[in-house]
């Protein structure tokens, strides 16, 4: 069974505050973020229409401000994350000209609209829409392991079992980059999907030692310890 996770509220809000942000139009616009706060009560609620209402308002607004940009937009969740997208900029500019443009990294609001609006569409059973929206958040932020995610449980709901595992394992591979608050919550659900796809592919010892690594970082994991016995369940039915 697939066990879908959104950020609580007060951590949406918390890093939309202090992640890194240029000082620009609608990304110092306070209404952005009440508004992506709505979304999420509505989602919460199981109004996942109106909640796509919302986020689709926030996505208007940075659209009109940040569209007419030549640089490349990032969004970040934490100085850590921006220096990276600043970093990958710097190193895949064209050193030969002086006139192309750079990159600027704003807050995540953006960027969560998508992932919001894509875990809104999913609840609604629009699969194709709702994986669109989430490329599109990860195109502002490429190694958020939060939208990392959210695709690999989309493509698990698809079972596209080597796409499902390439996004878990970026976002357990990109997990440094995540705001402390997050980290460990992040980690362990990266390394939960990895083990579920491999319970799919039959590679049960592979998933024990996984789901082991999740108890070895968060020992109170009991998503972790609930899965594990179910592995070993189904090892011991084999075994009959």
């Amino acid at each position: 069974m697939i066990t879908r996770e959104l950020p609580s509220l007060l951590f949406l809000i918390a890093t939309a505050i202090a992640s890194p942000s240029l000082a620009a139009e609608a990304d110092k616009d306070p209404q952005m973020l009440r508004l992506l706060q709505e979304a999420r009560a509505l989602i919460d609620s199981r109004k996942a229409g109106s909640a796509i209402e919302k986020c689709e308002k926030v996505i208007a607004a940075f659209e009109a401000s940040y569209s007419s940009r030549k640089e490349k937009i990032y969004c970040a969740r934490s100085s850590t994350e921006s220096l990276g997208y600043l970093l990958k900029a710097a190193a895949t500019a064209d050193k030969g000209s002086a006139s192309k443009p750079g990159a600027i990294v704003l807050s995540s609001i953006w960027a969560d609209a998508y992932f919001m609006k894509g875990y809104a569409l999913q609840d609604l059973g629009r699969i194709a829409e709702a994986k669109a929206s989430v490329n599109q958040a990860l195109q502002f932020s490429p190694l958020s392991p939060q939208y990392l995610c959210e695709l690999g449980e989309i493509y698990e709901l698809e079972k596209n079992w080597p796409k499902a595992m390439q996004a878990f394992k970026e976002a357990e591979d990109s997990n440094g980059l995540a705001p402390d608050e997050s980290r460990a919550l992040e980690l362990g659900q990266a390394r939960r999907g990895i083990a579920y796809v491999l319970v799919e592919l039959g590679k049960l010892d592979e998933a024990e030692r996984k789901y082991q690594e999740c108890l070895k970082s968060d020992p109170n994991d009991t998503r972790a310890k609930r899965e594990l016995e179910y592995v070993r369940d189904l090892r011991r039915k084999q075994k009959r």
